[in-house]
């Protein structure tokens, strides 16, 4: 597990928890509505940056997992993608999809729906799949005690085995797999064995990294202890495609 990851990912779960009243914030130019329950307002920062990144051109099918307050559906939506499926284990986020759907009016386009990953689909083929996943690793053991848990931890990843053994056969021939991650606070290694186990190679397809000092992210001790050689801590966000 990355020590970096999980005190970051406890540190903003904490938060979330405290502050996750519903409220309205921009993105993209855009104002989203995030319903109580729902992870949304700063966190959504690397969701707006995959979502401007996904290539959309000619794509005719989308499906957005995890998807939130539906950044990447909306967008789609709005970039042309005429059939838009967002699915999210959290009732509270898929009902937030689909108020964003109808203020941007996409809602002819986008179909909302409660899942466990992909369990509320059939096996239809899509171009685009997509998930901003919950890269943070905890022990397998670990339950995960309330709805907004699922937007950041994966006990022992096992979320992303079944994510990549169902996606698989829900692509098109020539459908495309992206996945956000984070390489500074997700646990790589361990996404490189369940990309491998379920047939996939993988390369970056964007990046964004940004440094920040230890007193900024807060009082752990960790925190310093990644600190690289000009005493801050180094962060990315990447958007990875999962290659056939």
């Amino acid at each position: 597990m990355n020590e970096l990851g999980l005190t970051m990912g406890q540190a903003a779960y904490e938060h979330a928890l405290r502050s996750n009243d519903a409220q309205e914030f921009e993105l993209l130019d855009r104002k989203w509505i995030q319903l109580s329950g729902v992870l949304g307002g700063e966190y959504n920062y690397a969701t707006g940056l995959f979502a401007s990144a996904l290539p959309y051109d000619g794509v005719r099918s989308m499906l957005e997992m995890g998807c939130g307050c539906g950044v990447a559906s909306v967008i789609g939506a709005l970039e042309g993608v005429p059939r838009v499926t967002a699915l999210d284990i959290n009732p509270a986020a898929v009902r937030t999809t689909q108020l964003n759907a109808e203020r941007h009016g996409v809602a002819d386009r986008v179909t909302a729906r409660v899942s466990d990953l992909f369990a509320a689909v059939d096996d239809d083929a899509y171009d685009l799949i997509f998930w901003n996943s919950p890269f943070i690793q905890v022990p397998p053991d670990q339950l995960l005690d309330s709805d907004l848990a699922y937007h950041f931890f994966d006990p022992g990843y096992a979320m992303h085995e079944r994510f990549f053994r169902g996606a698989r056969r829900r692509l098109s021939p020539s459908g495309r797999l992206f996945l956000g991650f984070s390489f500074a606070m997700g646990s790589s290694d361990r996404l490189r064995e369940v990309v491998t186990a379920a047939g996939f190679g993988v390369r970056v397809h964007v990046q964004e990294s940004f440094g920040v000092s230890p007193e900024e992210l807060g009082t752990s001790p960790v925190y310093a202890d990644h600190a690289g050689d000009d005493a801050r801590v180094h962060i990315d966000f990447t958007l990875l495609e999962l290659t056939r």
